[in-house]
């Protein structure tokens, strides 16, 4: 059963920052100002020994002064001062923490022995913590944030992510807030995990109305149980995508030294991950990659992939992607060939990957574009469409109005897109698919990236159908 008070870890009513500081650019400074940068509405409650005031918010001299019980109490001092204001904050009634204090497990025994007993006193007073050694929550649909990476925007969307790095709330959220055109949901960074950990975080999120696709970090799992059983649960109910780090010797060693997880056996880590139906991803951009698309269109019921391509080599390099992913070149119908047919010169044999450029210099890039991804989502043969768009001066698309009008009219079939030529016109296109009002096209740089794509989102079709059986 989820943990009803988790809901205050993502949106609290109420935060205590224990550790601010009214010195800029100071962690305890950076904090709250992001709150007041991303429009947070609730109450803030800065603590320092020093007291005085932070950016018009009086400072609390200990816990114990603040005139409420928080929401959730987010701490930031050094790792000796820690489990004092665990205690403070127990007595207080406080049921929520994020601690993103280092110096713990992931230092040496004696900062183990300390975040034991911080764990003791925590599970005595019913509290759960995130952490230590994070940069805890982001929450996009209550501007709430703890991370200390400045932040200036939170744009609102469908993707979450578990996260045993502060990377996803810093410099992995800049990325995707400033060249992405997806928004973000709820970010949970577990540092340490010595009490919540991905189990926790995935039944959560697997329940969130607010979360379309869960995206996950993991260096190792505590309770493989308990995490195969959240997984298939929550893949019942969206995608879920999992990164699983520490596969190597080397990579295993530095796992250790970064949040003091025991790699397991790979063999077995992948096995439980199989069993819970999430999709395992094989790289880091792979968890930005491919939430976009979920976002943005449905997941294929087949693997029978469709093509267009602006060349014929591209279309042999395409066939091949998506082969050796375990996806199918699509026979195309009679029907569909004949449509083809029509705006291909004669001495072409049309096929499956469908070559627009013999078509282009008669009929113009917009039409034929048009007439590919119309006849491809037609046919009953065709379950996903991979388009490779070709971009020149000259060779523009202008005018993507028809093809979102098609698309729209097939809201059941995926349709994946890259774009080949010159860079600015690709940004431009991307931008137009992919923030467009009515449907949104994602688009990848090469075939093989929008390869991967498919082929993990019918993975996850594979997973829903193996689980639901």
């Amino acid at each position: 059963m989820v943990n009803p008070n988790f809901i205050n870890f993502v949106e609290p009513k109420s935060v205590a920052i224990v550790g601010a500081s009214t010195t800029p650019g100071k962690l305890g400074y950076v904090v709250v100002e992001n709150l007041f940068n991303i429009g947070y509405k609730g109450k803030i409650y800065p603590v320092n020994p020093k007291g005085g005031e932070l950016l018009g918010l009086k400072i609390f001299e200990n816990v114990k002064k603040i005139p409420e019980v928080v929401d959730v109490a987010h701490v930031l001092i050094p790792a000796a001062a820690v489990l004092g204001v665990v205690k403070d904050l127990a007595e207080m009634g406080v049921k929520n923490v994020v601690i993103s204090s280092g110096g713990f497990t992931e230092v040496d025994e004696e900062g183990a022995k300390m975040q034991d007993e911080i764990v003791k006193t925590a599970k005595e007073a019913g509290m759960r913590i995130i952490g230590p050694n994070t940069t805890g929550v982001i929450s996009a649909p209550a501007n709430f944030s703890t991370t200390f990476t400045n932040v200036d925007e939170l744009r609102v969307g469908g993707a979450s992510y578990v996260a045993q790095t502060g990377n996803f709330g810093s410099v992995t959220l800049t990325w995707i807030m400033t060249k992405e055109h997806f928004g973000i949901s709820r970010v949970i960074g577990l540092g340490n995990k010595c009490d919540i950990d991905d189990a926790d975080a995935l039944e959560f999120l697997g329940e969130d109305t607010k979360t379309k696709v869960i995206g996950m970090y993991i260096e190792g799992l505590k309770d493989g149980r308990r995490f195969i059983e959240a997984g298939k649960k929550a893949v019942k109910r969206k995608p879920v995508l999992v990164l699983k780090s520490g596969r190597t010797k080397a990579g295993a060693k530095a796992a250790a030294s970064h949040t003091a997880s025991l790699a397991a056996d790979d063999a077995i880590v992948d096995s439980a991950l199989r069993q819970s139906g999430v999709i395992r991803v094989d790289n880091y951009g792979d968890l930005v990659n491919y939430a976009k698309a979920f976002i943005f269109q449905p997941p294929p019921k087949g693997n029978r992939v469709g093509i267009i391509t602006p060349s014929g080599g591209l279309g042999v390099v395409t066939s091949d992607a998506l082969e050796t992913r375990g996806l199918k070149v699509a026979t195309l119908s009679e029907n569909t060939i004949k449509k083809f047919e029509e705006i291909s010169p004669p001495i072409i044999e049309v096929r499956n990957p469908f070559d627009i450029w013999p078509a282009v210099s008669n009929h113009g890039l917009e039409k034929c574009y048009e007439c590919g991804l119309k006849g491809m989502l037609e046919d009953p043969n065709v379950d996903a469409v991979l388009m490779g768009l070709m971009l020149a001066k000259g060779w523009d698309l202008e005018n993507i109005d028809p093809l979102i009008d098609t698309l729209m009219k097939h809201p059941n079939k995926p349709v994946i897109s890259y774009g080949s030529g010159d860079w600015q016109l690709t940004e431009k296109l991307k931008t137009k698919f992919e923030k467009h009002k009515k449907v949104r096209i994602p688009m990848y740089e090469f075939p093989e990236q929008a390869s991967d794509v498919i082929s993990a989102m019918y993975k996850y079709t594979d997973s829903v159908n193996r689980i639901k059986s």
